[in-house]
């Protein structure tokens, strides 16, 4: 009896696993088409990942204020491609946002802008830690 207990419980905790594989390629299919049919990023561009630890209990005002302030402060920019907010699978702390730009020169001028300089802050607030690193789109 022991025995095919615990072959259900591996059997289920398979298709489990499997299943969540499968959510992530499907969900990272439907979000990345878009940008590759549009071609944004098939030119050069330049990329900044933010890693964002948010605060105990802030995960959720972070997505809210991602959506409600930093999102509208960063599309009105020249030279802007893309954004998107990303959170660690099984994590209520762990982020990431990732911004695209044309050129280094206009994601510079982002962070300088008027709008960072409102919408940035309030990012921070939430965040027990962050740190970034750009990139070069090649291909």
């Amino acid at each position: 009896m022991k025995t095919s207990t615990c072959r259900v419980v591996r059997s289920l905790n398979h298709r489990r696993n499997w299943l969540k594989a499968a959510g992530l390629g499907i969900v990272g299919a439907v979000l990345g088409r878009p940008l590759a049919a549009a071609g944004k990023h098939a030119k050069k561009s330049v990329q900044l990942h933010i890693y964002i630890e948010a605060k105990a209990g802030k995960g959720k005002k972070l997505e809210k204020l991602y959506r409600d302030a930093y999102v509208p402060a960063i599309k009105v920019q020249k030279g802007f491609l893309s954004t998107r907010l990303l959170r660690h699978y099984e994590s209520s702390t762990m982020y990431e946002i990732d911004i695209a730009f044309e050129t280094e020169a206009q994601r510079a001028a982002w962070a300088v802008s008027k709008e960072h300089q409102e919408a940035w802050p309030k990012i921070e607030a939430v965040g027990a830690k962050i740190t970034w690193q750009g990139f070069d789109v090649l291909a």
